[in-house]
């Protein structure tokens, strides 16, 4: 005959997502961006002492020191620098999720944050979303110009769902291939070499270049081209447009590269526009996304209509 054994009761695994609050992260990362408990407390309008107490069970409930208090203020721990990373996400989550909701009374069904670079927008994307918009007026779309670097970085952080631009990298992203963006050097039209049909990048590494003041995948190229060849670039200007670099190029000023479709815009400049060879002259323009499993169905829909498959489709 068998022995029953008496089994030990199993005691459940605390859940955090039951003991963490939404208030409480957003007082943790307001401390953190204020350097203050006090400052916190007057951004989120609450008593310092509440905030205080907050931060006491947040440590608590996590079993881990995440600030370091100091007359001066505070600051992160390696533990709270960790959180401050995952209470963001939340927190940006729970924000689309309040507005996704808010949509729906309004006759907005959803909204999408779509982070694009100047290239991606100098080609046929406008005019997709011009046609997803006609499409899908319940769809909220709200398109924010960066470089590219700055398009991956917004999506990887969470600040918009799809980059679109030139591939040069994107670690941690999910891209697909879109269409191509071509590169031409602009030189003034009495330039040493302005009667070329065709030219290779290091053909202007001897004379001075003009390029944007922010970070972008094309002057990342040409720097690690100009390493290559053994040349330090001259940079006679920095400016925030290529619509700057084109009249600056007719001024004098330099050298550059520009994306070709500028040339129909600046035909009446005294410039040339020469077409470069290299692998690199023709950039690919990508569509980059975080997780595609977890994209919301308003977001799948421009994916689609972009020609791109998803889970969903």
């Amino acid at each position: 005959m068998a022995i029953p054994i008496a089994m030990k009761p199993v005691t459940p695994i605390p859940s955090l997502s039951r003991d963490l609050d939404p208030i409480s992260l957003r007082l943790f990362v307001a401390a953190l961006e204020e350097g203050s408990l006090a400052r916190a407390a007057a951004r989120e309008n609450i008593v310092p002492s509440a905030v205080s107490k907050r931060m006491s069970e947040l440590e608590e409930t996590l079993g881990v020191l995440l600030l370091e208090r100091g007359v001066k203020g505070v600051q992160a721990t390696v533990a709270g620098a960790a959180l401050a990373i995952h209470a963001r996400l939340l927190l940006q989550g729970m924000d689309r999720m309040r507005q996704e909701m808010a949509g729906f009374a309004t006759g907005i069904r959803g909204h999408i944050h779509l982070a694009a670079s100047v290239a991606a927008l100098s080609g046929e994307l406008p005019a997709y979303i011009q046609a997803f918009r006609r499409a899908h007026p319940q769809i909220d779309l709200s398109l924010l110009e960066y470089t590219t670097q700055e398009a991956f970085r917004a999506v990887l952080e969470g600040w918009a769902d799809i980059a679109v631009g030139s591939d040069f990298g994107h670690d941690g992203l999910q891209v697909f291939p879109w269409g191509h963006c071509e590169l031409v050097a602009v030189v003034p039209s009495q330039h040493l070499l302005a009667d070329y049909d065709i030219l290779d990048y290091a053909q202007l590494l001897p004379f001075e270049q003009i390029e944007l003041n922010r970070e972008n995948g094309i002057s990342g190229v040409l720097e690690k081209t100009a390493r290559e060849a053994g040349v330090t670039r001259r940079i006679s200007a920095r400016v925030s447009a290529h619509e700057t670099i084109c009249m600056l190029v007719a001024r004098g000023l330099g050298v550059a590269v520009v994306p070709r479709y500028l040339q129909a815009r600046h035909s009446h400049l005294d410039i040339r526009f020469i077409p470069l060879s290299g692998p690199w002259s023709s950039t690919p323009i990508c569509i980059a996304v975080k997780d595609l499993d977890a994209l919301s169905p308003p977001v799948q829909t421009l994916l689609s209509h972009l020609g791109i498959p998803t889970p969903a489709a």
